[in-house]
């Protein structure tokens, strides 16, 4: 349906509906005026045609308006439910040539070249059905065509065939007349082409302008029950750490040293929790706000798997837990050009929450290859553990920002998180994957790694 010049394959479904509805819906077909001007065509031939011809002609133009009627009595339900758009368009393309052929008949029928009133009326009748065919039919050139055509050019040729200069040059006005009535047909197409992408672009303003206020609104309460939370838990160190100097101040000085003893290591980490929830508000911010500066190195996978290892492996032993690094399978595979410190930082964050939702079994971390990625970045970094696994109807929101969810216990960070390293990923051009069945371990796969230029 491309007529005028390349669309987006939206707005030509756009436009495909509205002139399907146009057609099925808003063309008045003229039944009275139709009617009228063949019952006085057929008073034109009646004694220079024969009768059963005339009659032939009048029930074949009578069955085609019938036939049309039925058509589009029969799509309705189909547009109704969002269907039919092309049948309605090429069924009426088929019916405006089966309608131009039947007028174009009567000219076959009726022409007499020695009769200067048949040609005169003749001209008159093709004329006045060309021309009121542009403005309803052109909206769809192909109908516009199918119609008009087979109306116009046998009354031209059949002056041609004549063979006089008089009945050439009419035959020639003719065919001009056709080309401007074609060419007046093609403004109004571009005309009604141009409507259709005005409405299409202001309803997808509207729904654009929907979806971002409806986000916005949704976003707005997010981050008002998220602030709320973490408001909450900003003041429990805060108000540990009160207490703890409250105890301090009330102590006599004589036992003031063994309640330093106590109460000093509680106070550490009270400061701790308190900072560690400030830095994680605070890198978040920065990777929302684009500041975050990267600084690209070469770097060797194998001893940021033994840092990390290092880092973890206390913690997953006093759970009992396995946690297993594995060896980068090929030399090539073992150098990946990256910020380290947004690499470790994003596989902290997944082993975390890995050995964290693993009451018991294993976590494992190694590399492989996922084919449906840009050559030389075909490297994945996977996280593997047996543990609770996670809900699918939670699995779309997991990486979302202002939000936690109990079942993974996210209350210490409330999701920042998966959405930090989320964030950090994309940085690196990279994203992270999930697969999980709740009760079956959860696996995070970050994907997209670029490898180490050699």
């Amino acid at each position: 349906m491309q007529w005028t010049r390349p669309q987006s394959a939206a707005r030509q479904a756009y436009e495909e509906k509205a002139f399907a509805l146009y057609f099925a819906y808003e063309i008045p077909f003229p039944y009275i005026g139709v009617t009228l001007m063949a019952l006085t065509c057929a008073w034109l031939m009646y004694g220079q045609v024969a009768t059963h011809y005339i009659v032939v002609w009048l029930v074949t133009g009578g069955a085609l308006s019938v036939l049309r009627e039925v058509f589009v009595w029969h799509m309705k339900p189909k547009l109704e439910r969002g269907e039919g758009y092309q049948a309605i368009l090429w069924g009426f393309t088929l019916s405006s040539f089966l309608t131009g052929a039947t007028w174009g008949m009567f000219t076959w029928m009726y022409f007499d070249a020695g009769r200067p009133l048949s040609l005169l009326m003749a001209g008159s009748v093709v004329a006045g059905l060309a021309g009121g065919t542009v403005t309803p039919v052109s909206i769809f050139l192909p109908a516009y065509y199918a119609a008009v055509l087979p109306t116009v050019l046998p009354f031209a040729i059949m002056l041609a065939l004549v063979g006089t200069v008089e009945h050439s040059v009419l035959a020639g006005m003719t065919l001009v007349f056709l080309a401007s009535t074609s060419g007046y047909a093609h403004v109004t197409n571009r005309l009604h082409r141009e409507s259709m992408r005005l409405r299409f672009e202001n309803q997808q303003l509207i729904a654009d302008l929907g979806e971002r206020r409806a986000a916005a609104e949704v976003a707005s309460q997010t981050k008002s029950l998220f602030l709320a939370g973490v408001s909450h838990d900003l003041k429990q160190p805060i108000r540990a750490i009160g207490l703890y100097l409250g105890v301090l101040q009330h102590t006599e000085p004589a036992a003031q040293a063994v309640a330093l003893a106590s109460v000093v290591p509680k106070m550490e980490k009270a400061l701790g929790e308190l900072h560690g929830q400030v830095s994680r508000l605070l890198e978040l911010s920065r990777l929302e706000s684009g500041a975050l500066q990267l600084h690209m190195e070469h770097v060797e996978l194998q001893p940021v798997f033994a840092g990390l290892h290092a880092l973890f492996g206390e913690q997953a032993r006093n759970k009992g837990i396995r946690l297993h690094f594995a060896t980068p399978r090929a030399r090539r595979h073992a150098h990946v050009w990256a910020d380290r410190r947004l690499l470790e930082s994003i596989l902290q964050n997944l082993i975390s929450n890995a050995i964290k939702h693993t009451p018991a079994g294993a976590v494992y971390v190694g590399t492989r290859l996922r084919m449906d990625y840009p050559v030389g970045r075909q490297l994945c970094i996977e996280v593997r553990d047996s543990g609770t696994g996670i809900a699918s109807h939670l699995q779309p929101q997991l990486f979302e920002a202002y939000r936690s969810f109990d079942d993974r216990q996210a209350s210490e960070s409330h999701g920042l998180g998966l959405a930090i390293a989320k964030a950090q990923a994309t940085y690196l051009g990279c994203d992270i994957r999930l697969r999980s069945r709740e009760g079956q371990g959860s696996t995070f796969t970050l994907c997209g790694i670029a490898l180490a230029p050699t």
